[in-house]
């Protein structure tokens, strides 16, 4: 099912969707799985622009009274620098101006 959008680099995670997700699985199989699975994707790297990028937004929204998780503002601020959107079921991500999200993959 992802295969055509690892094909096409349209896939992308980062450092802390990698942590977020793997440190909630029970079997070392599934582990593995995941782990091949995140090192096909892109990886919008977590440099001292990106961390800039956080903080502004989270300088941004908390001005506005919209307090977000720092895991979800990083993940933000990725998908933001490589225009992509964020497939979440979370609601947070939704209050963050310029972002897109979706429910499922196409």
């Amino acid at each position: 099912m992802l295969r055509p959008w690892l094909i096409a680099g349209q896939l992308w995670t980062c450092g802390v969707i990698r942590a977020e997700v793997l440190r909630g699985v029970r079997l070392p199989r599934i582990k593995s799985d995941l782990n091949d699975l995140f090192d096909a994707m892109a990886e919008v790297p977590t440099d001292a622009g990106l961390w800039r990028a956080t903080a502004d937004l989270a300088w941004e929204l908390d001005r506005r009274g919209t307090i977000l998780p720092l895991t979800d503002l990083i993940i933000a601020a990725c998908a933001l620098q490589v225009g992509a959107p964020v497939v979440t079921l979370d609601g947070y991500f939704s209050l963050v101006p310029g972002l897109q999200t979706r429910r499922d993959l196409p």
